[in-house]
């Protein structure tokens, strides 16, 4: 294909995602305040899906979807975010994370209206439902609230990998809050991994504290690996039954990122040699890691959230 029709595909999905945007501010303008509640009890605990940014989420809706899962018509099909999450976190993600007492009623209650939006084109409310939003691993305790039993797919994808992906979106938003640096996209690289070592510590941490076995922690090289068994135990943990030709369709979604293992021929030193903080991370999550003595001196990531400024945030719980 010729550069013409490789930038016209790529403006094609530009203008289709920047179409899919405009309706759906347009829907929560004019058209969500008016809806009426829904009927509580026929509702049933959500599945979140979340990881870092870049580890090859997406798929994960598509394969519930084959069971029957709502999981949203205002949706970007590309990356397969539920806009009303992605909305609500864009606006509200710091303040989600802070925990405020003074502010929860009011989050609560734009969360709440956000996810009537996400369902309000389900053809049956009693369906079985979720979304997609890489950042809502960090705050599984504001989603916990709202949804005591709710369960959390938290994918997983080696660190080094992630921090070389063009998906610098949450370093460019949040990284100065989450890292409590001035400039952390001067070395976007190391910031990237201190970011995937801290959220992904958070969301495990968070996810075995608060929902127990309601937690799935799911490997996205074993994804790739073994997608059949990988996914069998997705729908296993979900309590959904499957016959063999909805896994056989399953299986084929999934699609091996060419950039796995790219760190390996990496010049960047922080990748082969990480921090402590981050050695530790990669060996939690079933990753080799240098031994400590090797990683490079640096101060601790904490599970806890620095403001640039140097005054400390809210812990993250």
């Amino acid at each position: 294909m010729g550069v013409r029709g490789v930038r016209g595909r790529a403006s094609d999905s530009s203008n289709a995602f920047a179409s899919a945007n405009l309706q759906y501010h347009l829907y929560r303008a004019l058209v969500l305040p008016v809806l009426p509640d829904e009927p509580v009890g026929q509702i049933q605990p959500p599945v979140a899906i979340g990881g870092h940014g870049g580890s090859g989420t997406r798929v994960l809706p598509r394969a519930l979807r084959l069971t029957g899962y709502w999981m949203g018509a205002w949706v970007n099909r590309k990356t397969e975010d539920a806009m009303s999450t992605r909305f609500f976190l864009q606006r509200y993600f710091e303040q989600a994370i802070g925990d405020d007492p003074g502010q929860r009623a009011e989050l609560e209650r734009a969360f709440r209206i956000a996810i009537r939006g996400h369902r309000a084109r389900m053809p049956d409310p009693s369906l079985p439902w979720g979304w997609k939003n890489p950042r809502s691993m960090w705050v599984i305790p504001f989603m916990a609230r709202i949804y005591p039993q709710m369960r959390f797919i938290h994918l997983v994808r080696d660190g080094r990998d992630v921090a070389l992906s063009a998906n610098l979106n949450l370093l460019r938003k949040h990284g100065k809050w989450l890292l409590g640096e001035s400039n952390p996209e001067q070395d976007p690289v190391k910031a990237q991994l201190r970011l995937w070592a801290l959220g992904n510590e958070t969301a495990a941490r968070d996810g075995e504290r608060l929902l127990g076995d309601r937690y799935l922690q799911l490997s996205y090289e074993a994804l790739c690996q073994a997608p059949r068994e990988t996914l069998a135990r997705m729908y296993a943990h979900l309590g959904q039954p499957v016959t063999r030709q909805v896994l056989n369709h399953a299986e084929q979604l999934v699609v091996p990122s060419r950039s796995i293992g790219a760190w390996r021929d990496s010049e960047h030193q922080c990748l082969h040699q990480p921090t402590a903080e981050v050695c530790q991370a990669l060996r939690r999550f079933g990753y080799e890691a240098p031994e400590t003595k090797l990683a490079q001196p640096s101060e601790p990531i904490q599970p806890m959230l620095c403001h640039p400024e140097g005054a400390v945030g809210q812990p993250a719980i």
